[in-house]
């Protein structure tokens, strides 16, 4: 399967231990996980700067999630009611991947459900269908 972690997702791995960093694990060893500029950029901000990782710890995360897993370039799409529209490269990153998953823990992505032919899930959701199977 081809899957985007929204940035919340891949924060909360490296931020806790829990669900998401399971997720995270679970998802780069048996799926193409896909990433965009737009979700490495939110990752490094947030890294630094709410959670105040290390500068050259953050550079590491970088280049791990780069090598990790399938830049993309994301669609130009809109959705005019999008009420923040920096979650716009992330839902154009699902659609130009072809992603059959984009797993989120914001509200706004998880009310539209789809974007073309990509799921919107919660890390919760997915996770219990992959233990269902």
């Amino acid at each position: 399967m081809r899957i985007v972690l929204d940035s919340n997702v891949i924060i909360a791995a490296f931020a806790t231990r829990g669900l998401c960093q399971a997720l995270f694990e679970y998802c780069l060893e048996n799926h193409d996980v896909i990433v965009c500029e737009e979700i490495l950029g939110e990752v490094r901000a947030a890294l630094l700067g709410k959670i105040k990782v290390p500068e050259e710890t953050v550079g590491q995360i970088g280049n791990y999630l780069r090598n990790s897993m399938e830049l993309v370039r994301p669609a130009e799409i809109d959705i005019p009611d999008l009420k923040d529209r920096s979650d716009l490269p992330i839902l154009g990153a699902a659609v130009s991947s072809g992603a059959d998953y984009l797993i989120t823990g914001d509200n706004e992505l998880l009310e539209l459900g789809k974007i073309a032919d990509t799921a919107i899930v919660s890390p919760r959701t997915f996770w219990e269908k992959m233990k269902s199977g």
